[in-house]
Formats: structure tokens, sequence, C-alpha cells
């Protein structure tokens, strides 16, 4: 094996590897992802039909296997290098409008096995493409040996990715169709980005809420006096702005909120608030949703003040 080949070989094992440990989070974890894709569906096709296009997203997971295991084995490269090259020039494609837009603090590309920055991951992104285009450009420079037992391969690893995505999907499926803000949520599954309060201790007042909401800005007066209320539970803002972002500080300096505004990861935030949108209120007690207003059900002062009292 000549020096092209052997670096022919080593490329498309690696991106075979990529394909496959990307598809195996995305298939561990599918409503994380689809919590992950959604920003970018948004940004795609607009806020419409955004839930019928991540609704798909559970499905990358299995096509990135199946890309992945046909890479290792050689399964009919002439075909899938064509297709790991155009779905890798799609990933750029979106990292890229996604970072242009800000639409998310990480790419969702491993889900919890890796976080990068939607910059971080186009510098990989445009590295790995080039690896899927030199392997591309050197089917011809190579021998090629079928063997028959590769199609049993990937028609076994195709019904093991499915069995294991229908296992992991099932379950957790409704949370796709209705915000995980409910009574009995637990927020020690929402880390606070900016902040070192503890949501598993004490009584708080949590309000989901945008900087651009036109509600939550007429809001912000009532809210003020809630949180200048001692026998209100403390009130803190949940916001997926950073602190520095232009629009936070635009609130801050406009409003003059007098209760804490806290970061909140974009997938966390989306998920709180899907179906229902902002402002959202949600009263904790150690970390546990114990009571939430829906719509115009805002609590009087009076419902509030009772809260700390409750047994």
């Amino acid at each position: 094996m000549s020096r092209l080949e052997k670096g022919l070989w080593i490329s498309q094992r690696l991106m075979g590897l990529v394909f496959l440990v990307a598809g195996l989070t995305k298939i561990w974890d599918p409503v994380l992802f689809f919590w992950e894709a959604l920003p970018h569906a948004q940004i795609l096709v607009g806020h419409k039909v955004e839930v019928l296009v991540a609704s798909f997203a559970p499905l990358l997971g299995p096509i990135e296997c199946l890309v992945g295991l046909a890479l290792l084995i050689d399964w009919k490269p002439r075909l899938v290098l064509p297709v790991g090259v155009a779905m890798m020039a799609f990933f750029i494609f979106i990292t890229a409008m996604s970072w242009h837009r800000g639409a998310g603090e990480s790419c969702g590309c491993f889900g919890n096995l890796v976080n990068r920055s939607p910059g971080e991951a186009m510098v990989e992104n445009v590295f790995m493409l080039g690896l899927l285009v030199f392997s591309w450009w050197g089917l011809g420079r190579r021998s090629m040996v079928f063997r028959a037992w590769r199609r049993w391969a990937i028609v076994a690893g195709g019904l093991a990715f499915l069995t294991v995505l229908g296992v992991r999907y099932v379950p957790d499926r409704d949370r796709m169709t209705e915000s995980d803000l409910e009574v009995g949520f637990q927020f020690a599954d929402v880390p606070l980005l900016n902040s070192d309060i503890d949501l598993t201790r004490g009584a708080y007042l949590v309000e989901l809420f945008s900087p651009t909401c036109s509600h939550c800005q007429q809001a912000v007066p009532k809210v003020n006096a809630w949180a200048a209320d001692p026998n209100v539970p403390r009130v803190i803002a949940l916001s997926r702005y950073a602190q520095g972002d232009p629009r936070i500080v635009q609130f801050k300096q406009q409003y003059q909120p007098r209760f804490e505004i806290v970061t909140i990861s974009h997938v966390d935030f989306m998920r709180l608030v899907w179906r229902h949108g902002v402002p959202r209120l949600a009263y904790v007690e150690d970390g546990v949703v114990k009571r939430v207003w829906k719509g115009s059900g805002v609590p009087s002062l009076a419902e509030l003040k009772g809260l700390n009292k409750s047994p």
C-alpha cells in the first residue's frame, strides 16, 4: 500500500468514526437533539413550520450512523462519500447561519458528549469536509474489493440503530409537543450560566422572559413590585441571552429591573417555553416546580405572599 493509499484509508475511516459517534450521540438522546435542532430549523424555514422540520431531526442520527458504518467498512464508497460530502457541506451552511444570527452557543453535533461554539464547529467541519473530499478524490487512485458481508453489516447496523432510536425516543416523545416546565420539573437539570444562585435550595419565583418581548417589558413594574416585597419569594428572570448582549443591556437601561436576570442555554430556554411563549412564571421550592402560571393567569400579590406560608 502506497503512502497515498494509506492516507486515503486513514481519512475515510476517521470520517467514518466521526459520523458514527455523532449519530450515536443523537440516537442516545433524541429529545435533546430535537431541542438543539429547533433553533436551526427556525433559521431554515421560519417559526411556522420549524416543528415539522425539527421532528425529522431524530432520523439524522441513524443516517449518520449508516454513513459512518459504510465508510468504516468501505461499503459503496462511490455512493457514500458524495453523500457524506453533501451532509458536511449542509452542516457547515447551518452552522454558519446559526453563528451569524446568534442562534445558539453549541452546534449540537455531538449532543452532550462535546460542547463546541459555532465558530469552533465551523473550523472542525471545514477540516472534516476536506478529509471527505480527499477520500472522494482518491477513489480512482486505490484498489477496491467487493465483499458481500459488508451489505449484511449495513443491514444489521441499520436495524440496531433504529431499535435503539425507538427505545430511547418513544418514552419521551411527548416532550417534543409540550414544554418541560410543569409541576414536578426539577431545575437541577438547568445550569445557570452567569450566577451562583442555587435553585435547589430555597424558594424562588422564576420568570422565563425575553428582553425583546413587549409583554415581558410591560410586566416589569409588576415584577419589580414583587421583587421589592420581602414576603414574596426571591424573584429571578431566566433568559437565553448573555449578559453582555445588546438586547439585555438595553433592557436593563430602559426598564431598570429590580430582579436578577440569569442566562441559561438556548436549548434549556426553548424546552421551558415551548408551545407557551414568554413570559412564563413558576414557583420553585428546593429545585422542584410547585406552581406554574400559564397565559393570562398572573398571580396576585396576596397569592404570592402566601407561597412562603404554605406547608
